[in-house]
């Protein structure tokens, strides 16, 4: 049970937010490289023993501006009316479209970050932030399985995580500029679609195959 006061709970939110802010501030300016820990401080007001305090080192402050994404993701998913299936697949994928998509100045540092910690040999963060974010698209997988939508010849795990990640490559390509949220969030859709079509059944073909065209429409030009 935590015991500190509310006040220094408050307190120690609001750094930690300024502190999220001004890391999201280097990293769009400067990549990782311009990420120290030194200039968080500066552009935050405090000092690097409290965002030690806080956070951690640089590595934990990037894992820190990547948990509370997913997290964001994770509760506009929840907040939604229950749904299931195909139907619980296409409102995730709209949840982080709008979600990273309409926060440009700062899901464009995330995205960088996590291109940078995603290539590194030593790496140890990424494996359960992944995990955990795939988790919405297996069980999407599996309730389509069951509603008929899906063979269940492919299986939900792999299926699941293949849809993240084809999604993350199309954010990771929209936030070093090389594509506009128009297009990005079609390639979101269409990787989506594409993917179930890989296990659908003629009843899933029928409801994917309308949607995919609209993708394909945006992609096509």
């Amino acid at each position: 049970m935590n015991t500190l006061p509310e006040s220094r709970l408050r307190n120690m939110d609001a750094r930690r937010r300024r502190i999220q802010e001004a890391a999201c501030a280097l990293l769009s300016a400067g990549g990782m490289e311009g990420l120290t820990l030194r200039g968080v401080a500066e552009q935050a007001g405090v000092t690097v023993p409290t965002i030690y305090n806080l956070i951690g080192g640089k590595d934990a402050v990037v894992k820190d501006l990547l948990t509370v994404a997913l997290a964001e993701q994770e509760a506009a998913v929840a907040a939604l009316p229950p749904q299931r299936g195909l139907a619980l697949a296409e409102a995730a994928a709209i949840c982080s479209a709008d979600l990273y998509l309409g926060c440009p100045a700062r899901f464009t540092a995330v995205f960088r970050a996590l291109q940078d910690v995603q290539g590194r040999p030593d790496d140890t963060v990424l494996g359960p932030l992944f995990t955990r974010a795939g988790e919405v698209y297996c069980r999407a997988v599996r309730q389509a399985q069951e509603d008929g939508d899906l063979h269940g010849r492919l299986l939900p795990v792999p299926l699941g995580h293949n849809i993240l990640h084809a999604q993350l490559e199309a954010f990771r390509v929209w936030a070093v500029g090389a594509l506009d949220a128009r297009v990005t969030r079609a390639r979101v859709f269409y990787s989506l679609y594409v993917s179930l079509m890989a296990d659908a059944t003629k009843q899933g073909r029928r409801v994917l195959l309308d949607k995919l065209r609209l993708a394909e429409g945006v992609l096509d030009t």
